[in-house]
């Protein structure tokens, strides 16, 4: 018996946004809403909805793929995990995977990260910073 695992796919991009609508009949994506920061008025903060578009290339053949949120401090648990597998039949496609987060709770300011794992090994992050804004204060009347 061999330990050789296939080589990992390589991605192509990342993107998180509110929303990704996928054309039934091209299976296109458009991805809603791109963004990197997250802004609440107080903590613990419930976002409700959030995507992550993922695309990648140079599988092959069964591949177990992991998406990840977790804290910059690596000493917290994560707040979201999914994981799956995908099967690459051409290491020549591009494979398009798209996750819906749903009602994550953050519960203090900070840096997170999104990662997707391909077997196990990191192969993309993505940055995403969670601000407390400040209340403007109404003008008098």
């Amino acid at each position: 018996m061999s330990n050789y695992e296939p080589p990992v796919p390589v991605v192509l991009a990342m993107v998180i946004c509110d929303a990704i609508y996928q054309d039934p009949a091209t299976q296109k994506c458009t991805l809603l809403g791109t963004f990197s920061t997250i802004n609440v008025r107080k903590f613990p903060a419930t976002h409700r909805m959030m995507a992550v578009h993922v695309a990648m290339t140079d599988g092959y053949g069964v591949t177990r793929i992991k998406l990840m949120l977790a804290h910059a401090d690596e000493k917290k648990d994560p707040l979201f995990a999914q994981e799956g597998t995908i099967e690459f039949k051409d290491p020549r496609v591009v494979a398009e995977l798209n996750f819906a987060i749903n009602n994550i709770t953050f519960h203090e300011p900070g840096e997170y990260r999104l990662q997707v794992y391909g077997n196990d090994q990191l192969l993309a992050e993505r940055r995403l910073h969670v601000f407390q804004v400040g209340v403007q204060p109404r003008p008098q009347a």
